[in-house]
């Protein structure tokens, strides 16, 4: 049986389509934006409230953190690849089953000795004294680690070096399912007991494998067509959980062949109205997506938004960057950053090769809205050189 063939064209536009970038979403929508993408990469503070600027038609920044914070309908952990993500709260459950064995098992393997205390030693002893502390009220991490010290009084000394900065043991307890980010306090980080800030989450209610594969089929929703390989990459899975994965849901999936790539590639039935929906003769608008933005992190093969000679430029893993990006027609074509100052937003482009007069008057279109979304009474606006 030959299988469908669909054009590099077609499923860079039916990327854009299923991630928001095509057609803004209704504020309304804000949280099955979220869903759709399979969380906001929240690494970098800014990066998920310019990913939603780009999705979501007349987004402001209180739109995010009262879904964060106040509603709860959102929540900021850790989840794939050992990185900091902004899920729908209800879909935590999901996320964490998935993915928590992945962390224990191969991620976090560098949590042991003789750096750090076994990790019978920690649950037995440190998860008891985070949850104590966190008892009353979310904490800032040094407050947390000093709190905890107290609690452990003598017995402290071996334990300083497990709140760490870059997670630490925090990391592994929401893993476990007892903590997760609260409102940050004058912008430094803020932890809550899992169950005091969402009291109404089980993780529990769904089981490992069940779990493993609504998170395949969330994926391939929002990243489809897309290859097994692809979503190794993404969740951080073993590839034998991937494809026991796809082999449990393969009545929901169809394979079918990209142009120009190698092997076959998944997406699901249900999307494949979604084609219907791609019209190669209207132009994508412009978009500067943030560093780290999720359309960029979906897939291992990269060349459907950006070629190969550029990707360097992009994507740095030495030190553990990817850059804020100029979107052209569904192209990665350039790089972009700003300074914000209290009445001026500075933009500088750096195009990867000479652009036509039309696509740079429509970045500097794009820049203006970003700078009143901003809320600066100035753009300037530079060619980097």
């Amino acid at each position: 049986m030959s299988l469908e063939q669909l054009s590099l064209e077609t499923v860079t536009r039916l990327y854009l389509i299923k991630h928001h970038l095509f057609n803004k979403a209704k504020k309304k929508d804000l949280i099955k934006v979220v869903d759709d993408v399979c969380g906001l990469h929240t690494q970098v503070p800014t990066t998920p409230y310019l990913s939603l600027w780009n999705r979501v038609e007349d987004f402001e920044d209180n739109l995010l953190d009262e879904a964060l914070y106040k509603a709860k309908s959102l929540v900021k952990t850790w989840v794939m690849r050992g990185t900091l993500h902004i899920l729908p709260s209800a879909d935590l459950p999901i996320y964490n089953r998935a993915l928590r064995r992945m962390w224990f098992e191969h991620h976090g393997r560098f949590m042991k000795a003789p750096d750090w205390p076994s990790i019978e030693e920690r649950k037995s002893i440190i998860y008891p004294k985070i949850m104590e502390a966190l008892a009353q009220e979310p904490l800032k991490r040094n407050d947390l680690s000093q709190k905890v010290r107290l609690l452990l009084k003598d017995n402290s000394k071996p334990y300083e070096r497990l709140f760490s900065g870059w997670g630490g043991i925090l990391k592994e307890t929401a893993y476990e399912g007892l903590t997760v980010h609260a409102q940050p306090y004058e912008r430094e980080s803020c932890f809550a007991r899992l169950d005091k800030w969402l009291p109404r989450a089980n993780l529990d209610k769904i089981g490992e494998e069940e779990a493993r594969e609504r998170l395949l089929l969330k994926y391939l929703h929002g990243y489809g067509p897309a290859t097994q390989q692809d979503f190794c990459l993404w969740s951080g899975l073993m590839a034998d959980d991937a494809k026991k994965a796809i082999e449990n849901v393969h009545s929901a999936i169809e394979e079918v062949k990209v142009e120009g790539a190698k092997g076959t590639f998944l997406l699901l039935k249900q999307d494949f109205r979604l084609l219907d929906k791609v019209n190669l003769d209207e132009k994508a608008p412009p978009r500067l997506l943030p560093k780290f933005d999720s359309l960029l992190l979906g897939h291992k093969d990269r060349s459907r938004i950006i070629l190969d000679e550029h990707k360097k430029q992009v994507f740095k893993p030495k030190v553990g960057d990817i850059a804020a990006t100029l979107l052209v027609n569904g192209r990665i074509v350039g790089t972009w950053r700003h300074i914000k100052t209290k009445k001026t937003l500075t933009i500088k482009i750096a195009p990867f090769k000479k652009m036509p007069k039309g696509d740079l008057g429509e970045i500097e279109q794009e820049a203006r809205k970003i700078s009143q979304y901003m809320g600066t009474d100035e753009l300037k606006l530079t060619m980097a050189s």
